[in-house]
């Protein structure tokens, strides 16, 4: 199975631009102006399949928008393409990229693909949140779940604090201004 895996994985490591690695941890501040749109949705559904080539698995997510952050306009739905998943008995795992599940609440930041007009989570994992429902109103946190995680043994997570995430007034007011240039709050949470 590792066999199997390893091609996939260098694969996808060199055709991942540096500039957006997960591994690279950018600041919030870019990560906001960076991006193309920012989208407050549920994922509604999921599925996964073969490019072209038939080389590498691609997921899509289906994101029920219920408002822009920062933006005026746009569609009711988007669907967002992320490398990994898994087509009958075959997975790839594209490691430390996010992992899109269906019934997810999310804020995301988003961009396009280098080779299409498919959208997909700039920054990888640092350009999506998870929206939890508490006493404080939605309270976003980052998502703690990579793909690759349980596999690299980081699939006992902590159990998610949502209450030492960003409100999403807070959230809000920060990514509309750094997408004017402009620099408010405390970027760093748990």
């Amino acid at each position: 199975m590792l066999r199997r895996l390893m091609p996939v994985l260098v694969l996808l490591a060199t055709s991942v631009p540096l500039s957006a690695s997960q591994f690279i941890q950018l600041p919030f501040d870019q990560v906001a102006r960076e991006a193309t749109v920012i989208v407050r949705g549920s994922i509604v559904s999921t599925y996964s399949a073969w490019d072209s080539a038939h080389e590498t698995i691609f997921t899509y997510a289906t994101v029920r928008v219920q408002r822009y952050i920062g933006e005026t306009t746009g569609p009711d739905t988007v669907i967002v393409r992320e490398a990994g998943g898994t087509v009958g008995d075959y997975t790839q795992e594209a490691i430390g990229f996010p992992a899109l599940r269906e019934g997810e609440n999310v804020v995301l930041m988003l961009t396009k693909w280098d080779d299409s007009d498919d959208w997909r989570i700039h920054a990888y994992n640092q350009g999506k949140y998870l929206v939890h429902k508490t006493l404080r109103g939605e309270v976003l946190t980052e998502d703690p779940v990579k793909q690759g995680d349980e596999r690299l043994g980081g699939a006992d997570h902590p159990r998610i604090q949502a209450d030492t995430g960003w409100t999403m007034q807070e959230f809000e007011q920060m990514a509309v201004a750094a997408r004017e240039g402009r620099v408010i709050g405390d970027h760093k949470r748990n």
